[in-house]
């Protein structure tokens, strides 16, 4: 009689291996290949979860284990943002669009003597609101018990401008008393201060604790000290009295920054001019560029993504060599191997995704952790998701290996005895 002959699977089932053992196969299996559409979609995402549940305990570590590269990685930008937050931030803080600098200053903290009377030049350029002079300078903060500790000591004009943003005890005007200083609340033990009227030395000098600022951190673990500029060339002892370090200054209605800039370069001799978004990016270079700084933390971040990419590589690897008889038998039943390649890849997305929501809130606490600390863990949206984005697509990476070893499958392995 002629009739279409049966099915090799339906005529013996008993003598094929069953790719799910203990009779757990799912009731739709019979009709797998024959899905379509969001029934087709679900069934794809089930198999998927089907295989990384066969192993728990393994499923687990492999999420832990990606949470915590992911989390490395974003420890390490998050002090990179931090870091470049924190060395830029009195030129970001300052509520200026011009400084004018010595040539060839390197950064915020290494400026050098130009005369005061720069102050007076620059204001009367046309599209210059205002101007005022800032001191900056290294010195020497003598404790009570001797012991000596490196700060920068940063001196304010008139409307002390460039001066702390915000202030936990005390005003920023109390600079303009004679002898009065401002310290950060992290930096009270460092510099032994106990008590707002403490007294204190700066090579020989009386400096008298009048304030303390809050989260106006340093970069170079050198404490800012905030004063007058009269008070700062008192003690820094190296400045004459008619020199400043730079000179702040804000443009008028109607004048841009890069105009007034360029008129300022112009008309002020041996000086140069630049933005504040300039001089705050010039810093940020010079710290984590020239130095090597910023090199290291890249570095370390990017290793973080290899072992995670690593981690996810090996353990679906594993997951698709143990199932591999599984997959098998999804070609032979009509499965294509696109489909297939789907399975592969939502097991990757559902462990990179499970790792990256972890390391996550692993970060998250500790950057909520550092916000006290002289070492912030900082981030932008941006940049955040940029992490994401690229971690993702390390796990999508990571799964060409398995995607490899599914196309060589001979469907007819899964008819042998």
């Amino acid at each position: 009689m002629c009739g279409s002959p049966a099915s090799p699977v339906s005529e013996n089932p008993s003598r094929h291996r069953d790719p799910w053992e203990n009779n757990s196969r799912p009731p739709y299996w019979p009709t797998r290949g024959r899905q379509s559409g969001k029934n087709a979609d679900g069934i794809l995402m089930s198999i998927a979860l089907e295989m990384l549940l066969h192993n728990k305990s393994r499923l687990v570590l492999t999420i832990v284990g990606i949470a915590v590269a992911f989390f490395l990685t974003t420890a390490q930008f998050g002090l990179m943002v931090g870091w470049c937050d924190t060395n830029s931030a009195l030129v970001r803080h300052a509520k200026a669009d011009i400084w004018v600098i010595a040539q060839q200053t390197p950064a915020f903290d290494y400026g050098t003597a130009i005369p005061r009377n720069r102050v007076y030049q620059v204001r009367n350029i046309e599209g210059v609101a205002w101007a005022e002079g800032l001191f900056m300078a290294w010195n020497i903060w003598q404790r009570p018990d001797g012991r000596r500790v490196n700060v920068e000591l940063v001196g304010l004009d008139e409307s002390c401008v460039g001066g702390p943003w915000r202030m936990k005890v005390g005003e920023v005007t109390a600079v303009l008393r004679p002898d009065t200083v401002l310290v950060d609340e992290l930096y009270l033990k460092p510099l032994g201060v106990e008590r707002i009227g403490q007294d204190f030395e700066m090579i020989g000098e009386r400096a008298v604790v009048g304030g303390i600022t809050t989260e106006v951190r340093t970069f170079t673990a050198s404490p800012f000290v905030f004063t007058s500029i009269e008070s700062a060339i008192r003690y820094d002892k190296r400045y004459r009295e008619d020199e400043v370090t730079y000179v702040l200054a804000r443009c008028a209605v109607g004048s841009t920054p890069e105009r007034v800039r360029d008129s300022i370069a112009r008309n002020v001799p041996h000086v140069e001019v630049l933005t504040s978004r300039e001089f705050a990016v010039r810093t940020m270079s010079y710290w984590m560029l020239e130095t090597g700084v910023g090199v290291t933390v890249v570095v370390t971040a990017l290793l973080g993504l290899v072992v995670g990419a690593f981690i996810m590589s090996q353990t679906l690897f594993t997951i698709t060599q143990e199932h591999i008889a599984n997959y098998a038998t999804l070609v032979a039943l009509g499965f294509r191997r696109s489909q297939l390649t789907a399975i592969v890849l939502t097991q990757s997305l559902i462990l990179g995704g499970g790792g990256i929501a972890l390391g996550s809130q692993l970060f998250f606490l500790a950057s909520r952790a550092a916000a006290t600390t002289p070492i912030p863990l900082e981030t932008t949206p941006q940049i955040f998701a940029g992490l994401v984005a690229v971690s993702l697509a390390s796990c999508i990476l990571a799964s060409f290996a398995s995607i490899r070893s599914i196309f060589r499958i001979d469907p007819i392995s899964v008819f042998r005895v």
